[in-house]
């Protein structure tokens, strides 16, 4: 699966929330193997995800993603107005 910088890194802030959300739960929970399943899986996905280097091809597009403060903006939004 290829996917774009943002979409990779929602998945690991997902990833994130989800493991959040199993430290708040009791082990006597009874879907708690079911969420470190779904966490196992999610963490596969990621492992094996290539990223689309399309958009660092060019060093000078990379250069272009680097504002005043050295944030990285992945999605075209001007990433000062957020």
């Amino acid at each position: 699966m290829v996917q774009n910088i943002k979409s990779f890194c929602d998945k690991i802030d997902s990833i994130k929330k989800m493991a959040d959300n199993l430290r708040e739960t009791s082990p006597s929970d009874p879907l708690i193997r079911n969420k470190i399943e779904v966490i196992q899986a999610d963490s596969l996905l990621v492992a094996k995800t290539k990223v689309d280097s399309e958009f660092f091809e060019n060093i000078n597009d990379y250069e272009k993603t680097i504002d005043e403060d050295n944030h990285y903006d992945y999605n075209g939004f001007d990433v000062n107005k957020l």
